[in-house]
């Protein structure tokens, strides 16, 4: 018997444009080209859950940072 796990519900997404410069996106495509990530997108999408986590923000949770329960 397996674990229950609730999906999260369908979140809207929004496209964002960003500028950076070619060592940053050589980086990127160096780690898509490695297999590390599917594509640019992934890459960039993880880096942006380490860097909330880092402050302490869930993007996908309840939770609000510096609050316990």
């Amino acid at each position: 018997m397996g674990v229950e796990r609730k999906l999260p519900e369908k979140v809207e997404k929004i496209r964002v444009s960003v500028t950076m410069t070619k060592p940053y996106l050589d980086g990127l495509d160096y780690l898509v080209e490695e297999g590390i990530y599917l594509g640019r997108g992934d890459a960039i999408l993880e880096a942006i859950r380490f860097f909330l986590r880092g402050y302490g923000v869930e993007p996908f949770s309840t939770k609000v940072a510096g609050t316990e329960s």
